[in-house]
């Protein structure tokens, strides 16, 4: 069963605020973000994945309130005309923490956790690098999937780019396979590692079929 996004937000809030008001104001701003017409795969149901892999995890996560913040903010600003997503949900979560209470190094991690998201590479300078590296697992853990599932999100990421014409989207698909594969490791963490690297491989090899 995937979590209770809104029980887990209101019980994550209520270690740094008070304001039942302003804790409800920030959700429904990302529910509607994440409800948007066009959102098909960066939507609340990935976000409901990855805070279950936060759970699921949890015993290897040294900060699990920032990682959980970095979820739910990640992907609050999706617009695939724009190249600043990443930077500009940076900004609204380190804002809204700020509102929050919350502690200014943790709202600082947080948002060099988001931005990560743009390359999904670790930064030498980066704190809480156990974490981070988590994070990003967390949100690339969907290339592992089983394949029917891994479809769906191919799908669901074509919706999100329809505006887009095949000669244009497939080349650019292609080129993202193409260049994930050549990688050393898809995952950066070992225990990620060694339960979906083959798997994820294998459906993108699958996909990538579809372009040559």
């Amino acid at each position: 069963m995937l979590p209770d996004l809104k029980q887990i937000w209101f019980t994550l809030c209520s270690k740094y605020t008070s304001n039942a008001e302003l804790t409800e104001t920030l959700y429904k701003e990302l529910y509607r973000k994440y409800t948007g017409s066009g959102r098909h795969y960066h939507n609340l149901q990935h976000i409901r994945e990855l805070i279950g892999l936060a759970e699921q995890y949890e015993q290897y996560l040294h900060d699990k309130d920032g990682v959980q913040f970095s979820i739910f903010y990640h992907d609050i600003i999706y617009n695939v005309l724009r190249k600043d997503n990443e930077q500009r949900s940076a900004v609204r979560a380190v804002k809204r923490l700020t509102e929050l209470g919350v502690p200014a190094s943790r709202v600082e991690a947080v948002g060099l956790f988001i931005e990560a998201t743009k390359t999904h590479q670790v930064p030498e300078t980066a704190p809480g690098k156990t974490d981070l590296t988590l994070f990003l697992d967390f949100d690339m853990a969907i290339l592992a999937a089983p394949w029917e599932a891994y479809s769906t999100y191919t799908g669901q990421v074509r919706r999100e780019y329809r505006i887009y014409p095949d000669r244009l989207y497939k080349p650019g698909r292609k080129a993202f396979l193409q260049q994930t594969l050549q990688t050393t490791h898809i995952f950066h963490t070992a225990v990620f590692r060694e339960q979906y690297e083959a798997r994820a491989r294998a459906n993108m090899e699958k996909e990538l079929q579809a372009y040559i």
